[in-house]
């Protein structure tokens, strides 16, 4: 399948999993919030193939507008992410986040402010 079945980040699942918005954006409450992300085993562990000092790229994924990708910090890093508001790009660059053009950290997931969401639009090659 293509990504998120219930729109970015689950944005249609129940009220015990709502979502809420900060400046325009929307923050994840809940840990079931992220189900489509297919984080590893357990996202409070790190991958097996990374180190604590290593910033993990999930591979991408999709739904019918956006690609998406999580960008999980080590500790070190994830205490220097700003708790009041989303992360230009000069901000996640600076943190030593690297991918191409385009992308845009969209989300934050309180539970786990060391996982960045990011997503971006599909080119009009890839929609659908």
């Amino acid at each position: 399948s293509r990504g998120p079945a219930n729109g970015p980040m689950g944005a249609r699942r129940s009220d015990s999993n709502r979502l809420v918005a900060l400046e325009g954006a929307t923050v994840a409450r809940s840990r079931a919030a992220l189900s489509p992300l297919h984080l590893c085993s357990s996202a409070h562990s790190l991958p097996a193939n990374m180190s604590s000092k290593q910033i993990y790229y999930s591979d991408k994924y999709y739904d019918d507008q956006y690609e998406y990708r999580h960008v999980m910090l080590p500790k070190e890093l994830a205490k220097q992410v700003p708790k009041t508001h989303l992360m230009s790009e000069d901000e996640w660059r600076k943190l030593g986040v690297q991918q191409s053009l385009g992308w845009v950290h969209y989300m934050m997931h309180e539970p786990e402010p060391h996982i960045l969401l990011f997503r971006r639009p599909l080119s009009k090659d890839q929609e659908k």
